[in-house]
């Protein structure tokens, strides 16, 4: 049996390296019965925490809400994505913001995840608003 993972998500103060090395390192120890394993571990990069404070966060939290039905929790999750810093680095000052179509029982990248359509109903809902309310609030914004 061959099984490949291609990531390791982690904390963003966390080293990369030294994360990767934690769990090549743990694995290893997990071998049952002699059972034969083979890492071989890949590029790293560093993890990201966005600003939640500005004008983006701000819409996202108001769209959630029309989504939901109730306030939005947010989570650390995701915060290794290299697209991510990529994005970040290349618009410093940008807000980078993530939307899922899943709930908080969707199990997200485990061997059960699921979405339901009330989720994905839900995530098209708040999307649509968040380009609304988003809007609305350039354009305050540049009006003022």
């Amino acid at each position: 049996m061959v099984h490949r993972s291609r990531n390791l998500r982690f904390h963003p103060q966390q080293d990369p390296e030294e994360a990767q090395g934690l769990l090549v390192t743990h694995l290893q120890s997990m071998r049952p019965f002699g059972i034969p394993l083979t890492v071989t571990s890949g590029d790293t990069g560093p993890g990201f925490e966005p600003a939640t404070e500005g004008p983006a966060y701000r819409a996202a939290r108001t769209v959630l809400r029309e989504g939901w039905g109730k306030d939005p929790e947010f989570v650390a999750g995701g915060g290794s994505i290299p697209l991510v810093n990529g994005l970040s680095k290349a618009v410093p000052g940008a807000e980078v913001l993530l939307f899922g179509a899943q709930g908080s029982l969707c199990n997200l990248h485990a061997p059960n995840e699921r979405v339901l359509f009330s989720e994905l109903r839900s995530a098209v809902i708040a999307e649509a608003a968040f380009l609304r309310e988003y809007a609305e609030a350039s354009r305050a914004g540049n009006s003022s």
